[in-house]
């Protein structure tokens, strides 16, 4: 008997655990990008743009999609490299990027980090999914979760990808349900 209760509040807690990240405020719902073999879960309405970007020594035209909800921007970005042999390289130049964009504390290394090698991603040292401390547009402290990996794509080249967590305060148990949301196809 005391068994049968230890197991039901362990089942009521983590229960309980997973479903703080899915607060009212978190509506979450599958989205499947546009031009691009990946499905995603946000928790508010998806908004979308692009643009051209020099990357890898190549224009790439990023497509992004995300949105914002409970003081957080919760967001995906993609493009298509030609070259594969550069995929490694790209996914160091973006983190190092977004690292210099926020005036990042915690430089992101493989070892440090967890590795984040989706099922169908290409199991590359630079794909991993980091927690950062950085200083935001209006120089206010955000704190990000974020993940960067690839995936190749027959004879078009390999996609190269970066789902994004952007808040005030730690979001793990969100962070935690954004990043299982990302299922390639």
């Amino acid at each position: 008997m005391l068994k049968t209760r230890a197991g039901t509040a362990a089942r009521w807690l983590a229960l309980t655990i997973v479903l703080s990240g899915c607060s009212p405020a978190l509506n979450w719902r599958t989205v499947q990008l546009k031009n691009a073999p990946l499905q995603i879960l946000l928790p508010c309405d998806a908004q979308t743009a692009s643009r051209d970007v020099p990357m890898g020594g190549e224009q790439v035209s990023m497509a992004m999609v995300g949105c914002e909800a409970d003081h957080a921007t919760y967001a995906v970005s993609h493009f298509l490299l030609k070259e594969p042999a550069q995929a490694a390289e790209t996914l160091a130049r973006w983190q190092e990027a977004v690292l210099a964009q926020l005036h990042a504390s915690k430089p992101l290394q493989a070892g440090g980090d967890a590795v984040f090698v989706p099922k169908g991603a290409l199991n590359l040292p630079q794909s991993i999914r980091s927690r950062l401390e950085g200083v935001g547009p209006q120089g206010q402290k955000l704190i990000g979760h974020g993940a960067w990996f690839a995936r190749l794509e027959d004879d078009k080249g390999v996609r190269i990808y970066h789902a994004v967590i952007y808040a005030d305060k730690p979001r793990p148990e969100a962070a935690q349900v954004f990043f299982a949301g990302l299922q390639l196809q």
